[in-house]
Formats: structure tokens, C-alpha cells, sequence
């Protein structure tokens, strides 16, 4: 006697299998009920599920429904031959695959791997408004930028160092500002400096430990 779970669409469950291949329908699985399903000799499959109602809008839709690519070695697109080959500083996009998420994330997740992006020019565009727009990079060990020329734009620019920060230059240095305050922390909490500020100024010199705490950064619109 089976103990598999009945389709919850009460259908029949189907099973047709072939010498390198079977096809099924209605199993259930943790993805939902198997719509429709192909199987390989070798373990590979490629599976359509039914809603299971996760991350379902609240206004209904389509539905959720899953479709699951499975194999044990490479999967690998070959696109664009017919396509032309644009020439240098055209920036008119040719697209030879779209990804787009109407809703939802997109999650690219190596467990044991690298990911390595290789183009002519890579563009990271992050277009949110409010509280989002956001661009992250989060690294364990090291973040390196190697190129000719770098540059960094913005109305405002924080660099904080809890151990040491080092600026080399080889060639000509110039840094221009309409104000400047430079201070060794301990001139500035506890020597003459701090009284020669209250006196000298109005200017209140900002907080680094409360300016280097993530919470404290308000985001502008």
C-alpha cells in the first residue's frame, strides 16, 4: 500500500516510464504537487509544481507555482550568435538573456564556488527610492579595486578605520576643503585642543563613534 499524499486536486496520479526517461504527474513533493515532470537515467529532472500559496500576493494573481531545474553536473546556455557584435563605446543594450522579476528577489548562491562576472563593461544600477537604492559589498577578508582611474562621487563620504589607514601617493596629492578639523583623539577629548574649539568656534565637531554607527546614518531621499 502506498503512503504518498493524494493530489490535493483529487486527480489521478500518472507515471509513464521509458528506457532512458519517465514522465510523471501528481506526486507530491516539497515544492507542491508535481504538475508535470521528466526524469533522466541520470538523476536529472525538470519539474513543474502547483501553488503552495508561499509569498502569494494578497490581491491573487497567477498563482506561485514552481518550475525546478535539478542535475548533477553543469547546466550551460550557448545565446546571442545571430546577434551583432556592437562597436566600441555604443552603450545601446543588445540583450541575449533577460532575468526580470516582476516581484519577489533574485538570489544567486554558490555553497562551495566562486562567482565570477566577466563583460566588456559591468553596470550595478540600484534605482530604489526612499529608504531603498541600496548597494552593498560585504567581504570576510578583503575588498580590492584595481583600475587606471577611480573615482568616487557623493554628497557625503565616510571612511572609518578601526585599526590603521594609510593614503600613498607617488605623484602630486591635493586635497581641498571649505573646513577642516584634524585632531589625535586623545587632543581632542582630553588635551588643549577641545577647549581651543569651544572657544574659537560654534562649529560642533561631529562624533565619530556616533558617526561610524550604521544607525545613526539617515538616508536622504
Amino acid at each position: 500500500m502506498s503512503n504518498s499524499k493524494a493530489p490535493n486536486d483529487k486527480q489521478n496520479v500518472e507515471r509513464d516510464v521509458h528506457l532512458r526517461y519517465s514522465t510523471q504527474s501528481g506526486q507530491s513533493s516539497i515544492h507542491g504537487d508535481t504538475l508535470y515532470e521528466i526524469q533522466t537515467q541520470e538523476s536529472q529532472s525538470f519539474a513543474f509544481y502547483a501553488d503552495k500559496g508561499e509569498g502569494k500576493s494578497e490581491g491573487g494573481g497567477p498563482g506561485t507555482g514552481k518550475a525546478v531545474l535539478y542535475t548533477p553536473g553543469q547546466s550551460c546556455e550557448v545565446l546571442g550568435e545571430g546577434l551583432k557584435v556592437r562597436d566600441a563605446g555604443d552603450i545601446q543594450p543588445v540583450y541575449a538573456k533577460t532575468i526580470k522579476c516582476l516581484r519577489g528577489d533574485l538570489l544567486i548562491d554558490c555553497d562551495n564556488g566562486d562567482v565570477t562576472i566577466r563583460a566588456r563593461n559591468i553596470n550595478l544600477v540600484a534605482d530604489g527610492g526612499g529608504s531603498d537604492g541600496q548597494t552593498c559589498i560585504d567581504a570576510n577578508r578583503l575588498v580590492q579595486i584595481k583600475s587606471p582611474d577611480v573615482r568616487v562621487q557623493a554628497e557625503k563620504v565616510l571612511i572609518s578605520a578601526t585599526n590603521s589607514a594609510n593614503i600613498i601617493s607617488k605623484g602630486f596629492f591635493q586635497l581641498k576643503y571649505g573646513f577642516a578639523l584634524a585632531a589625535a583623539d586623545a587632543d581632542l577629548n582630553h588635551g588643549v585642543m577641545s577647549r581651543v574649539l569651544e572657544r574659537a568656534t560654534t562649529i560642533v565637531p561631529p562624533n565619530i563613534d556616533t558617526a561610524t554607527n550604521p544607525a545613526n546614518i539617515v538616508q536622504s531621499d
